[in-house]
């Protein structure tokens, strides 16, 4: 597991949603006292850091593959 992809995909995510929340409030979906502006920026930090697990899980699955020698 890389940790720079983890701190990455957390930022990106937090970022991302953050954006979400905002745009939320200035259309006027929601309003600005509610919970939902401040879980979007946090759900999106834990998803985020989740993601970069995740792609971290699966460029290490898909190395030992690609380095076998045998072509097909």
């Amino acid at each position: 597991m890389k940790v720079g992809r983890v701190i990455a995909g957390a930022l990106l995510g937090l970022f991302f949603l953050l954006f979400v929340a905002l745009d939320l409030v200035l259309f006027g979906v929601v309003a600005l006292n509610s919970v939902v502006v401040t879980v979007l920026p946090a759900l999106g930090l834990v998803l985020g850091a989740v993601l970069g697990v995740l792609a971290g899980n699966r460029s290490a699955r898909l190395d030992p593959q690609v380095q076998s020698g045998s072509p097909v």
